[in-house]
């Protein structure tokens, strides 16, 4: 598979992030033909398979289009703070989870039609770079907005500092107020104990899901689309789960700026897992 493009990219920005814990700069424009050359670098093709995979790629890049809910919500999201009112926040926070589960259907019908008109092997292709680029995509927005004086990763620090580093770094991130503290860690600690079991630390349960799909069979590569889809689902699935208990019991402001937190967070984590693959 032709990754060196996005690869390429995905080193170099983590490479500079390690080199500047407190902060990273993701400035790769990944929109219009920016966008489709590194698809077109990602995707190996043979002559037989281009012609139709590629009319098939423009249709799912027009329903992409179409959606209702768009990265415009991750913006949004960015954004919430305090000054927003409850109300705002908490459509703000609905709307990503939305926004990501739409995008996850998305790419599963078309995973579908890919592997049936062509092969599991061009599928998973199809599927990680649509998954790479939405890193990308949302890391590029977080890094336009207030939430970019707040990057964090453990691998910047000793582990035994890693997680005093990461709470407090989220106490001034998420402005969590003294009395708000306790409460607030507690539930996130559950989340982070969940997490952890479900995707493995710092999102390493990823590192199966990133081999070149050249080396697989296509029966391989269909199974680990197909699990790479479910794994997916269920992390948002947790974030659903835990943004409604932040909302109960702390109210949508935290909870809309928990649910930023752990999205941007999620796009660095996985942007380093794709960087150390061999």
């Amino acid at each position: 598979m032709k990754r060196s493009c996005i690869i390429a990219i995905i080193s170099a920005v983590a490479t500079a992030a390690f080199g500047q814990p407190a902060r990273s700069t993701f400035e790769t424009s990944i929109a219009g033909e920016d966008r489709m050359s590194l698809v077109k670098n990602s995707i190996q093709l043979t002559a037989w398979h281009e012609k139709p995979f590629w009319k098939l790629y423009e249709n799912y890049a027009a329903k992409k289009d179409e959606a209702p809910l768009t990265y415009s919500t991750v913006d949004d999201l960015a954004k919430t703070d305090k000054t927003v009112s409850d109300e705002v926040a908490l459509e703000n926070g609905q709307k990503l989870l939305a926004f990501r589960n739409e995008e996850i259907a998305v790419w599963k019908q078309y995973y579908v039609e890919v592997g049936t008109a062509h092969n599991g092997v061009i599928a998973l292709q199809f599927l990680q770079t649509e998954a790479l680029l939405d890193i990308m995509q949302s890391s590029n927005i977080y890094e336009g907005t207030p939430q970019r004086n707040f990057y964090f990763h453990p691998k910047a620090l000793a582990s035994t500092q890693s997680n005093k580093a990461k709470y407090a770094t989220m106490t001034k991130a998420l402005t969590i107020a003294p009395e708000e503290s306790e409460a607030f860690f507690a539930i996130y600690a559950k989340y982070e104990a969940e997490c952890t079991d479900m995707l493995g630390e710092n999102y390493n349960l990823f590192e199966l899901y990133i081999g070149d799909p050249s080396d697989y069979t296509p029966a391989l590569a269909k199974s680990l689309g197909n699990s790479l889809l479910i794994v997916m689902k269920r992390e948002i699935k947790l974030r659903e789960k835990y943004f409604a208990e932040m909302n109960t019991a702390m109210g949508p402001s935290l909870a809309a700026s928990f649910l930023a937190w752990e999205d941007y967070y999620a796009a660095v984590s996985k942007m380093y897992v794709w960087n150390d693959a061999p």
